[in-house]
């Protein structure tokens, strides 16, 4: 979960970063033996592909701050749909036919999404009893229960029965980082991001990109105009690429990313041909929810959640109903030396990011974001 969140007291907008780290116990060579063919990623789906889930800490971080309501009323629609079911629409009965093949691998996954072997049929109920009982636990236990008690238990035990490598202690330090989101200007507006491990700095870079040129005078939708915003868009995805990270583990180069000097130099390397490939600069030295909500006191919330690819790892974690993610198989690189490489303990970069515009009096006016890996 990570989320940006503001207020009309003046007081700058608030970021909430919730990403879990990879197993501590999972080496770079056990990871590299579970590889993809192609050796990139390893294990993308099943057991050793999850990291420590950040949503439920991320809720009540975001709570503890801003809310007004605790999470047992708030959860309470929810519990409510768990246990009592909910009609299957097209939609989610094409994800679940879609996601069949590793849901079908785990038992307690069958038994959830492909009860008779197949996907529900359209208008079928699909009921969670597992699931409601897990959020009740939260509600009575807070994120205490998901982390270091019951809950936790019962998810890494389910893990260890099938050679998964999560384990309590991976749960147990978790904690949402609450900061200052990163921000840059352009036309006299202040864009706020998520900073790493989200790639919330490729949208500021491409725009400081953009603003190195008379983008007005172009024309956004002229020829031109495309073509300084596809080419500013390639070389910030080729920075992504070269330099974002776990900030706790690499270090952070987001202060010269978000400099103009270095917008200045990306942008005189765009000529009047369509880049075909694009290298890095050189610095010297799945199912994504968004949302975004107003209320009318002007506070302001963009916010966005994932599990990863569609049903995440696949795996049920037991008894408690919850679908894990699967964020570190789905989103590390196995190339040594590189910042995303997998690392146990390590957070991988994320594609989620969600942002937050402010007026040139510093009020909070627009808040947005999109589900969609790299096309966010």
């Amino acid at each position: 979960l990570f989320a940006i969140v503001a207020d009309q007291t003046g007081a700058a907008p608030t970021a909430f970063l919730s990403s879990g780290i990879a197993p501590r116990g999972l080496s770079l060579e056990a990871a590299r033996a579970q590889a993809d063919p192609g050796g990139r990623t390893f294990a993308e789906y099943g057991p050793l592909s999850p990291s420590v889930p950040g949503f439920v800490s991320g809720i009540f971080s975001l709570l503890e701050r801003f809310g007004s309501k605790p999470f047992g009323e708030l959860a309470r629609p929810a519990i409510g749909y768990a246990a009592d079911g909910v009609p299957l629409t097209p939609n989610v009965v094409a994800s679940i036919a879609n996601a069949s093949d590793r849901l079908s691998r785990y038992e307690s996954s069958r038994a959830i999404f492909l009860p008779d072997g197949a996907a529900p049929a359209v208008g079928a109920i699909l009921r969670q009893p597992d699931l409601a009982r897990s959020i009740a636990a939260i509600a009575d236990g807070g994120e205490e229960v998901f982390y270091r008690g019951a809950l936790a238990r019962a998810m890494t035990s389910a893990l260890a029965e099938l050679a998964g490598a999560l384990t309590m202690a991976d749960f147990a330090d978790h904690a949402t980082s609450v900061e200052a989101p990163i921000a840059t200007t352009y036309r006299g507006k202040t864009i706020y991001e998520t900073g790493l491990p989200t790639q919330g700095f490729l949208l500021l870079e491409a725009l400081n990109i953009a603003a190195t040129r008379e983008l007005g005078d172009l024309g956004p939708s002229s020829a031109a105009g495309v073509h300084l915003l596809v080419e500013a868009m390639k070389r910030a995805f080729a920075d992504r690429w070269a330099y974002a990270g776990d900030p706790t583990v690499v270090t952070s180069r987001i202060d010269e990313l978000l400099s103009p000097a270095w917008a200045a130099k990306r942008a005189a390397t765009i000529g009047d041909q369509a880049a075909t490939t694009v290298d890095p600069g050189p610095l010297a030295g799945g199912d994504t929810t968004y949302l975004c909500a107003a209320d009318g006191n002007g506070l302001m919330v963009s916010l966005i959640i994932s599990n990863s690819a569609g049903f995440g790892s696949g795996v049920v974690a037991g008894e408690t109903g919850i679908v894990l993610n699967n964020r570190a198989g789905h989103c590390f690189n196995l190339i040594e030396g590189h910042p995303n490489c997998y690392a146990p303990g390590k957070k991988t970069m994320h594609t989620l990011n969600c942002w937050l515009i402010a007026d040139e009096a510093g009020r909070p006016v627009v808040a947005g974001g999109t589900p969609g890996g790299d096309g966010q």
